[in-house]
């Protein structure tokens, strides 16, 4: 039997993502795809669109066979941390390759830049400080540094899937995992135009337009079907808990706060910020700098609202989220693999300071629907694991 892992987020899944799973079977040969995905917040720190379970039923409909959950701790942090989590959970289920959507499909393209930036890091660091002293944002000024006036990598780094790409090998490389590793052609740019079906943020601006129908238009009528059971109030707007977030931040304590986003008194920045702001989108104006980028803030401030604990080097569990029914041999094997690691019941999460810190975080997200069944506490203890 033979396991490709995508570590995704699905938010939300469209035609591209399709194309990218029947690639990845087709170019691994694969038996079955499990998907690592990302709960209710996003790399980006933002809150996703959908929900968590059906975003992995979704997924399960489109084509995954079983979906696995990548905590909070390293999904609403740094690329590095995230490719960290989800090649550690791919490791630790076993699974036999890793497939990917990047720029290009070279993987030595992708192993120079892994060389280009372990380079950046050392002998060359000089080139990198020169940048951040002239107020380049720490991704930016890395790249730079790393492509080293060459322009196709330079170009490449700028695409956050070319990033994340290096640094799933680099966190293979820090495993030693002997996963085949292939990468599939993005066939859309990463920032889409609304009306563009084959892109999570043109289908994000499509929904915000009031376009509904006109985003699932290239999806199996199953997937179409969540889409129009969840909106508009099933969606979470981060608005919505626009008060309780200024709150927190207004009274936070900043030494209590574990991110590797905070530097140089961005924290504090935040926190003076929240105090003159009337929204969440007035405080992300007034904090935002050429050198941080939105991304750095938003997770920034979602660590401190919901402080999270660090991510631990070692995965601390395998959570399942949903699985197809004609797949159920795949669970035993998931299970074998695993040595028996692999949890279905989130009662057996409990004792885990980063299953309450998911816990923190599906109820945050909750408060960002109109949704009462989603806004209620508890709702990560009340959601079963989803079978299609």
């Amino acid at each position: 039997m033979k396991i490709t892992g995508i570590i995704a987020e699905y938010n939300p899944l469209h035609a591209g993502h399709i194309h990218h799973m029947k690639e990845a079977r087709r170019l691994t040969g694969a038996d079955y795809l499990v998907a690592v995905m990302g709960g209710n917040f996003t790399q980006r720190g933002e809150a996703a669109l959908f929900n968590k379970f059906v975003r992995a039923e979704m997924a399960l409909r489109a084509g995954i066979d079983a979906v696995l959950e990548l905590p909070c701790v390293y999904a609403l942090r740094p690329a590095e941390l995230f490719a960290q989590g989800g090649i550690g959970i791919l490791n630790g289920i076993g699974a036999d390759a890793v497939a990917f959507g990047c720029e290009t499909d070279d993987i030595s393209e992708i192993c120079a830049a892994l060389e280009a930036l372990d380079r950046a890091n050392g002998e060359d660091r000089e080139s990198l400080l020169l940048a951040l002293s002239r107020g380049e944002p720490y991704p930016a000024a890395l790249s730079r540094a790393a492509a080293g006036g060459d322009k196709r990598l330079e170009t490449l780094f700028k695409s956050p899937n070319f990033i994340l790409a290096v640094e799933y090998l680099k966190a293979m490389r820090r495993l030693n995992t002997r996963m085949d590793v292939c990468a599939v052609k993005r066939t859309s740019p990463y920032h889409a135009e609304a009306g563009d079906l084959s892109s999570a943020s043109g289908i994000r601006q499509l929904i915000s337009l009031g376009k509904p129908g006109e985003a699932t238009k290239l999806l199996p009528e199953s997937v179409a079907a969540l889409y129009e059971r969840e909106l508009p109030d099933g969606t979470a707007d981060t608005e919505r808990a626009g008060a309780l977030i200024l709150d927190k931040l207004r009274h936070m304590d900043a030494s209590a706060v574990e991110s590797p986003d905070e530097a140089e008194g961005l924290l504090n920045r935040i926190r003076l910020s929240a105090l003159k702001s009337a929204s969440v989108n007035e405080l992300l104006t007034l904090v935002k700098t050429r050198r941080y980028t939105l991304s750095r803030i938003r997770r920034l401030i979602m660590n401190a609202v919901l402080l999270l604990p660090p991510a631990p080097e070692k995965v601390p569990y395998l959570r399942l989220l949903g699985i197809r029914e004609s797949a159920l041999d795949l669970l035993a094997e998931l299970k074998k693999r695993s040595g028996g690691a692999l949890v279905t019941r989130a009662s057996e999460l409990l004792p885990y300071s980063e299953f309450s810190a998911e816990c923190r975080a599906t109820e945050l997200w909750g408060l960002m629907t109109a949704r009462d069944d989603y806004r209620r506490a508890s709702l990560e203890c009340r959601q079963k694991f989803i079978k299609v």
